[in-house]
């Protein structure tokens, strides 16, 4: 392949790999900012960024650090550490140039916390961004009540987290939060987003898609899950986005371990990691909580949600789940990780029974 990928398309530039960012880097950026600060910790797991918590100075005990560095002991200092975040390339940086743009829009119009950069700039030629760490713990960690989910999900797509259930508390929170963030109105983030806000852009997005699947994915699947591909593509763009009215800002990667919540699930306290947000379906924002919690859990948010969902919602967000795997077959084979396309051809051949195509 001669470019690169964006958002799973196409770009025929050049991309420019960055340096392996060290915690020794992160302190000695620290140092020349200016900033007192206690140990630094890498946080592993995320496939953009190279991620670093640091502690503010003066912690009085050991912290707990999860994958995305965003949970602490009871007890803690009331004073946030930093999230320092160093993109792995140019198309990263890219990114992070919009989620810069975006946020400080999203922030005074939504009644959760989303990363604030107090610190951006360049270092030896790379760009970095920090923001004062959001307190709660990713939702994807909590330890909610273990229940069966095999009669919610047909034993498929959350099958690696059938034990977990979401209350109903915690899904009236994101669905609160959801209806919040989809409530900005469109007309304020476009220029950010660089999109035009239109249901028609975002088909458009899709069949771009389509044609960069095509290129990359299909060689790797056997007939039966190539025209399994091809009839999801041809059912959503001529079937299931007819029913879509109108888009919104979307995270667009709205894992679960993107949302953050208080210890007792009542509240989420936080967005992260918003450089794939972009303007169309809100749909895909359910899209986490269906692969970690089934379709039970979406219809406990959906009943909570302030905004109309058309008939083809669980259609559009069940091809939402298998493009999720075109990507991370995308992402290894562009990075050259095998395992990781390994298992996003895997996961796709499941997602694609999920829905019903093959």
């Amino acid at each position: 392949m001669n470019g690169h990928s964006k958002d799973g398309l196409i770009i025929q530039n050049p991309i420019e790999q960055y340096p392996v960012v060290t915690t020794r880097d992160v302190e000695n950026l620290h140092a020349s900012l200016g900033l007192d600060h206690g140990r630094v910790h890498p946080i592993t797991g995320g496939w953009s960024y190279w991620t670093f918590e640091v502690e503010s100075n003066g912690h009085g005990e050991q912290a707990e650090f999860h994958k995305h560095g965003e949970f602490r002991k009871p007890g803690e200092s009331h004073k946030p550490g930093w999230i320092f975040r160093f993109p792995r390339n140019s198309v990263v940086a890219e990114n992070l140039q919009k989620e810069q743009a975006v946020l400080p829009i999203v922030a005074p119009r939504v009644d959760f916390a989303v990363p604030r950069f107090e610190h951006a700039g360049f270092r030896n030629g790379q760009p970095f961004a920090g923001y004062r760490r959001i307190p709660g713990r990713p939702l994807s960690d909590h330890p909610f009540n273990n229940r069966g989910l095999d009669d919610e999900t047909d034993g498929s797509v959350a099958a690696a987290h059938s034990s977990r259930e979401l209350p109903a508390v915690t899904a009236e929170a994101i669905a609160a939060t959801l209806s919040s963030l989809h409530n900005i109105p469109t007309s304020l983030v476009a220029e950010a987003c660089a999109v035009e806000p239109t249901v028609d852009a975002w088909q458009q997005r899709y069949h771009a898609l389509r044609e960069t699947v095509r290129t990359m994915v299909s060689p790797l699947l056997d007939s039966r899950t190539i025209d399994a591909v091809e009839r999801g593509f041809e059912r959503f763009l001529d079937e299931e986005l007819a029913t879509l009215e109108d888009v919104a800002l979307v995270h667009c990667d709205l894992g679960c371990e993107h949302v953050l919540i208080r210890d007792d699930g009542t509240t989420v306290n936080g967005l992260i990691d918003f450089e794939d947000a972009t303007i169309g379906d809100p749909t895909i924002d359910f899209v986490g909580i269906f692969v970690t919690y089934g379709m039970k859990a979406v219809e406990r948010v959906r009943d909570g949600y302030h905004f109309e969902l058309d008939a083809n919602f669980e259609r559009r967000l069940r091809f939402y789940t298998w493009m999720a795997s075109c990507h991370e077959v995308i992402y290894g084979l562009e990075e050259g990780k095998a395992d990781v396309v390994e298992d996003g051809v895997e996961g796709l051949r499941t997602r694609l029974g999920s829905a019903g195509l093959c």
